[in-house]
């Protein structure tokens, strides 16, 4: 197998022939995904990488597969938001940027019982 598309097809065929469902090259929120390979109740998010050897980018690129489908799932799918958050007294700069970067929300004690309260507010009017 010299591409990484050979790759893909091969993982496709032989989780077909073991009964798998499989998706290839489907969009899933804002990433497409490689494979997803799928039967009765388990899911497996594929990243394949026809190399000598997988890179750390690759482990992280697989790992950002797997969020975006779990959130693809829970959002699109279940109509659910699942936010993460954490909190703390104050935040560090570090804390901050990181925070940014990964999509988490960071709330003082305060804020957090304030939003829960707006939150709760907004369920009673609906």
């Amino acid at each position: 197998m010299e591409k990484g598309k050979e790759l893909e097809d091969f993982i496709e065929k032989i989780a077909e022939e073991h009964g798998w469902r499989v998706e290839k090259r489907r969009k899933y929120g804002d990433r497409i995904l490689d494979l997803v390979i799928s039967k009765g109740g388990t899911v497996f998010i594929v990243q394949s990488k026809n190399t000598d050897q997988a890179m750390p980018s690759d482990v992280s690129q697989t790992r950002k597969d797997f969020e975006e489908y779990v959130r693809w799932l829970l959002e699109e799918k279940l109509g659910l938001s699942v936010v993460p958050i954490l909190v703390s007294r104050s935040f560090s700069d570090g804390a901050k940027g990181r925070a940014r970067g990964y999509g988490v929300l960071l709330y003082t004690v305060d804020e957090l019982e304030s939003l829960l309260a707006e939150r709760a507010r907004a369920r009673e009017d609906d």
